[in-house]
């Protein structure tokens, strides 16, 4: 071997290896925050819209939406509380909910499910899983499933625990007849179109 192949195989190596050494130190475990509940809703009381369906945060400039949105499998047992606790303003369980936007698609529909179970006490709660699985469709719109492997949850329609929750949602008696009749994703995945 001469000497400039030596070379470039032994700069492949280091590549090789560097990679390897930091795809290692990378955590790639779920960060389950440590935070008691009161502390968050105080948190998410502060930060998020007591209105809706008029939510007045800039989610894009509230801080605490984009720590939830870094790590929202990490959050989504105090969300799932907040959503829960019927003395929560329907905006702050709406702001708190649409930060879980980013989980992967399975997780996504976990939570939609777990929406879906509490608006048979809370109808209101039909529009907040609405407005998210609207939220993850429009984010896909002009993308192709293999662009994003983690996208919209439209997107990945065709996995059983996510087409599962979808058509949960369209059966649901709290689905508004009228989001039923109309031109929506729903309407298109369940009516054939």
């Amino acid at each position: 071997m001469n000497k400039r192949t030596l070379v470039v195989l032994l700069m492949g190596l280091l590549i090789v290896l560097s990679g390897i050494l930091w795809n290692i130190t990378q955590d790639h475990s779920i960060r389950k925050v440590e935070m008691e509940y009161e502390e968050f809703k105080a948190l998410a009381e502060q930060h998020f819209s007591t209105r809706f369906p008029d939510v007045t945060f800039n989610s894009a400039n509230t801080e605490f939406f984009q720590e939830i949105r870094q790590n929202p499998a990490g959050w989504s047992f105090l969300v799932r509380q907040l959503v829960a606790d019927p003395s929560v303003g329907i905006g702050i369980k709406a702001g708190a909910s649409a930060a879980m936007l980013d989980l992967p698609p399975d997780q996504l529909a976990e939570f939609l499910e777990f929406l879906l179970a509490l608006t048979y006490s809370d109808p209101n709660l039909m529009s907040i899983a609405d407005s998210i699985a609207f939220n993850s469709f429009r984010g896909a719109l002009g993308i192709r499933p293999g662009m994003l492997p983690d996208g919209s949850i439209f997107d990945h329609s065709h996995r059983p625990a996510v087409r599962r929750v979808l058509q949960h949602m369209w059966e649901h008696p709290a689905f508004p007849q009228t989001t039923r009749e109309g031109d929506n994703p729903l309407t298109d995945l369940f009516r054939g179109r």
